[in-house]
């Protein structure tokens, strides 16, 4: 349930469990755009937080590549996140021929990474609890754009994670209640307002 492996999960789930909302993608295309997705919204960002904390290391001479307790340190991070998002959005937009729910889709994740690392300047936002939450309003815009009781069963699967992540945030004591009932709020909002509003 890392939040930089939910845009693949997502786009994976679209792709094969219910195509007729990316039509007129392929199932080659598909395998393409998801494999693109991994790269940019994830593998590259992990790998540049893993080389800033690294330099981190060198400077600091402690290492602590996978977790951020800090909440400035999580600044850079996640504004360098934020421009893979933005790359990866503006590639799909101007370069790639595919549906426009995946353009609103990715937008929308890419404004919901920028707003964490904006309210991140003031207060240690849960970006589990966004991400979780920014899964459930898709699936819930989704399926009111496009009823189907395919999508039933993932939503009632991500409440379920999403709920278990969430509580495992607060269990181990990496955030406080308010900063997790921002991220969802936040995830939640953005989402689903983005489909139902620009779909």
């Amino acid at each position: 349930m890392h939040p930089l492996l939910m845009p693949t999960f997502l786009f994976a789930l679209l792709f094969y469990y219910s195509p007729v909302i990316t039509q007129p993608i392929n199932s080659k295309a598909a395998n393409y755009l998801l494999l693109a997705v991994f790269i940019t919204t994830f593998l590259l960002p992990m790998v540049s937080i893993t080389a800033l904390r690294f330099s981190d290391f060198l400077h600091k001479g402690k290492l602590n590549a996978f977790s951020i307790p800090r909440r400035k340190d999580r600044v850079i991070p996640f504004f360098f996140t934020s421009l893979f998002y933005i790359i990866t959005t503006y590639m799909f937009f101007s370069k790639f021929k595919v549906s426009q729910v995946l353009v609103i889709i990715l937008a929308a994740i890419t404004l919901i990474i920028l707003s964490v690392s904006l309210l991140t300047l003031f207060i240690k936002v849960s970006a589990h609890s966004a991400s979780a939450s920014a899964f459930i309003g898709f699936l819930l815009g989704l399926g009111l754009k496009y009823p189907q009781e395919k999508l039933v069963w993932p939503l009632l699967l991500i409440l379920l994670f999403g709920g278990l992540v969430m509580s495992a945030r607060l269990y181990l004591d990496t955030h406080r209640p308010v900063e997790v009932l921002i991220g969802s709020v936040l995830g939640l909002t953005l989402s689903l307002s983005s489909i139902v509003l620009f779909l």
